[in-house]
């Protein structure tokens, strides 16, 4: 089937090679045999979404893919003689996201660390994320050790090669079925993927080779931002060691009213009572509105119950451009339910004035 590639990584067609290279790590790890039991099915599946990431992730091969719709630069795993064949090496693509699953999901080169990624929750208030501000916030991030610069060991000694990998971090591995021969390259259990042995661990970070430090940074933070969006920060995750740092991933928290000012995408919402002499003959209300101040309605001569004015311009920000929404405001008709006496015989000469049958005595009482 044509496309069939991007329906396994759960992707369109013009996915870019960030967006893909996140949801093959999210597939990847969902399917995973290895957190599966080795489930059979699950290994299938695995071998799938690594194929077609391997195809996608090339350019070339994706650009043959996209023509063509078939995968046959000796990748695909069956052929057309049923046999099997692959010189895409699985675990080295698993283990370049997730270290192997050593380490906690940190991923490993070869004497070295890739910083993770980081994500935090802020909870800002309604007018805060109207306006946008710069605020500081704190969290716990991974840094490479002061003590042991990095290396794992105590002061004054060094770690030693690892004798299983020889150093590299990584061995080989054949497998022998009756089908097809298959060598992978998987992260070192000896050493971790470090290509070194501890012997004497550093005392402040333990042999980890970074430790933890609580840090505060000051962000900007846009006018217009919404419940649930997030904000990158390049580099702000944790330290990597012979490699690059995460980066940090704020998502916010907002709520989406305020003592009745309602927040829906660009738009804001207000809803305001008049009396029915305002509604009958007409008015002109200032009304001061949370967060965004005073506003002058002008309530037109048979404004009906249900009626909305619209304030061009009065929403909130669009978080990237140059552009604003709207402010509605809905015009309800409070009718009395206790009037004065003065009330009940005005209201009484409408009605004899308009021929309209009412209630009387007790009864009107009881209505009004």
């Amino acid at each position: 089937m044509a496309y069939e590639f991007y329906e396994i990584l759960e992707v369109t067609r013009e996915v870019s090679a960030e967006e893909l290279k996140r949801a093959y790590r999210k597939k990847a790890m969902e399917v995973h045999p290895d957190r599966h039991g080795g489930d059979k099915e699950k290994e299938t599946l695995f071998k799938e979404v690594n194929e077609a990431y391997a195809t996608l992730s090339d350019p070339q091969k994706r650009a043959h893919y996209d023509r063509f719709g078939s995968n046959d630069t000796g990748d695909r795993f069956g052929d057309s003689q049923g046999g099997f064949h692959t010189n895409m090496d699985f675990s080295d693509i698993f283990e370049s996201f997730f270290g192997g699953g050593q380490g906690g999901g940190t991923r490993r080169k070869a004497g070295g660390i890739e910083g993770e990624d980081i994500e935090i929750r802020v909870k800002l208030d309604f007018a805060e994320a109207l306006s946008g501000l710069k605020k500081n916030i704190s969290y716990s991030r991974k840094i490479v050790c002061s003590e042991c610069i990095g290396t794992g060991a105590k002061k004054g000694t060094e770690p030693k090669e690892c004798s299983q990998c020889r150093g590299a971090g990584q061995v080989r591995r054949r497998t022998q079925t009756i089908f097809w021969v298959m060598e992978q390259t998987g992260i070192c259990d000896v050493c971790h993927g470090t290509g070194k042995i501890i012997t004497d661990k550093c005392t402040t970070c333990h042999g980890e080779r970074r430790e933890t430090f609580k840090t505060e940074k000051e962000i900007d933070i846009p006018a217009g931002i919404d419940d649930g969006m997030t904000i990158k920060v390049r580099g702000e995750g944790n330290d990597g060691i012979g490699s690059k740092s995460g980066d940090l991933y704020i998502s916010f928290s907002i709520p989406d009213s305020i003592d009745g000012l309602t927040r829906e995408d660009m738009n804001l919402f207000y809803t305001i009572e008049i009396d029915p002499t305002e509604a009958v003959l007409g008015t002109k209300k200032t009304l001061k509105i949370p967060v965004i101040g005073e506003r002058t309605l002008e309530i037109k001569s048979g404004m009906q119950y249900g009626e909305v004015l619209k304030f061009k311009g009065d929403g909130v920000k669009h978080i990237s451009k140059d552009q604003k929404g709207d402010l509605f405001i809905t015009v309800n008709i409070k009718i009395p339910t206790h009037p004065s006496k003065k009330e009940r015989e005005l209201y009484h000469e409408i009605a004899t004035e308009k021929k309209i049958e009412v209630a009387d005595g007790g009864i009107l009482s009881k209505i009004f």
